[in-house]
């Protein structure tokens, strides 16, 4: 997903994604990010006009978050010709004000040039994302903090926007610390622009391009409006809102994008198992006379050619598997899925599970455990794993595990049973365990929704894998 953002100043500027043109450079670990900050119009040249190794001042950065916010939106962001604050009339700190990214301090002061702090900085991006209509409710995972070994010092306002940010993958520790009041580098601050735009934007079609207009409102009184446009490959200018993305591929295999400008007022959603096709573009499976989803075999799935249809959608082809775990590591995912939890007393209360699994089925995963938390059912689920890389089995196989195909989900009410009669876990009880998933349940019917089979009943080796849940088939 991709975007471009800049912070300019009363007139139209165009974006040159030119390092070279600046007075300074970032360091060369930051290179490349801040090149790429640049390129999508997420800051401008003029950014490069003070050492990136500065500490950058709340102006400058709130300068930066409007740009995001314009960007991930695709609407325009005007002004408003009252001044919010008493110690500037800086018309960024007066749009993100309006746009709801900022308050001040309750008694109309910005303090604009004063230095934004790591932990500062996480409650900004935070909110400005949350204005922008892209973020739910968020509750931070278990033990987000384990490992930051200086979560003391991060003041208890802060705490849940650091761990969003670190939950995220938007920011991270250094060597262990967090270093939540040390000042934000303008190196860094352009980071997290780029994070955000890769993580919330969206991936059009052309070169996209700021401007800040000089207006009046309905009254006649002065107003700036900060744009997106969109520069096409045949020189035509067009808003952001209304380009097309690269490439959108409907539910029938028709591909669009890259041609006539397309009006999509918003970013384009990941699909929600609505349209006939999953993510991956699985085919969903249609429920029968009793809304119940059929429980595949594997064999099943050889015979219909639905296995060899998985197979190139996650390796390219048939028979190619990951052959190292260099490999393997390199087309993995972590995801953080809503679940339902019980507490000390028994009472549902909601939760997060985080684990790896491969690229291709990540939007799937989010999808599926998105539709069991809605659930009237409410299910459990205390335990879920994914991509590990283990030893050949005894078969000289590899486990799917090794491949980030499947999951596992409450591994001791859900047992594995082989046919020899070993086993892992405890056992299977849906009657007697809310853990146990039946299979006309909830767990097991979004999962065959989604064309995943269950290891209730996959195979025909006798073995039963309650606990698993496999892409593949495997």
């Amino acid at each position: 997903m991709k975007k471009r953002i800049t912070a300019f100043l009363l007139t139209l500027c165009i974006i040159m994604p030119c390092l070279g043109a600046s007075a300074y450079d970032p360091n060369w670990w930051a290179e490349d990010t801040v090149r790429g900050a640049m390129e999508y119009s997420l800051i401008s040249n003029e950014y490069g006009k003070k050492p990136y190794t500065d500490a950058i001042t709340r102006l400058d950065f709130i300068n930066v978050a409007v740009n995001i916010y314009c960007t991930i939106t695709a609407e325009d962001v005007t002004s408003n010709a009252y001044s919010p604050f008493v110690d500037t009339d800086n018309v960024f700190s007066n749009m993100a004000y309006y746009a709801g990214i900022i308050s001040g301090d309750g008694e109309g002061h910005f303090f604009p040039d004063n230095f934004i702090t790591r932990q500062e900085m996480c409650k900004v991006i935070t909110s400005m994302l949350s204005a922008a209509g892209v973020l739910g409710p968020y509750f931070p995972s278990t033990g987000v903090f384990d490992g930051i070994q200086d979560s003391w010092d991060i003041d208890s306002w802060a705490r849940d926007y650091v761990a969003f940010m670190l939950d995220n993958d938007l920011m991270a520790g250094y060597d262990g610390y967090f270093k939540p009041k040390e000042y934000v580098s303008r190196e860094e601050a352009a980071i997290i622009a780029y994070r955000c735009f890769i993580k919330y934007g969206r991936d059009v079609e052309g070169k996209i391009e700021s401007a800040l207009k000089e207006d009046t409102d309905s009254n006649g009184r002065r107003v700036s409006t900060l744009q997106k446009t969109v520069m096409q490959s045949n020189g035509t200018v067009i808003a952001l809102r209304n380009a097309p993305d690269k490439q959108l591929v409907t539910s029938s295999g028709e591909v669009i994008g890259g041609g006539e400008p397309v009006v999509e007022p918003d970013p384009i959603p990941i699909p929600d198992g609505n349209g006939g096709y999953a993510p991956s573009g699985t085919p969903l499976q249609q429920p029968d006379a009793q809304g119940l989803y059929a429980l595949k075999s594997y064999s099943e799935t050889l015979a219909t050619g639905e296995a060899t249809d998985k197979e190139i959608r996650v390796f390219g082809d048939v028979g190619v598997r990951y052959n190292s775990v260099e490999e393997a590591d390199a087309h993995m995912t972590e995801v953080v899925v809503p679940v339902w939890e019980l507490d000390g007393n028994n009472e549902l209360q909601t939760g997060w599970r985080k684990f790896r699994i491969n690229s291709v089925l990540a939007n799937d995963v989010q999808a599926i455990f998105s539709e069991i938390y809605n659930s009237p059912e409410r299910p459990p689920i205390k335990d879920a794993s994914g991509y590990a890389w283990r030893s050949a089995l005894s078969s000289g196989s590899m486990s799917e595990h090794n491949y980030g195909t499947v999951i596992d989900l409450n591994y001791n009410e859900n047992y594995c049973v082989y046919k020899s009669g070993q086993q892992i876990g405890t056992f299977y009880d849906p009657s007697y365990s809310v853990y146990s998933f039946p299979p006309t349940g909830v767990v097991v019917q979004t999962f065959a929704k989604y064309g995943w089979l269950w290891g209730g009943n996959a195979w025909v080796s006798g073995t039963k894998d309650y606990m698993h849940f496999t892409y593949l088939g495997k």
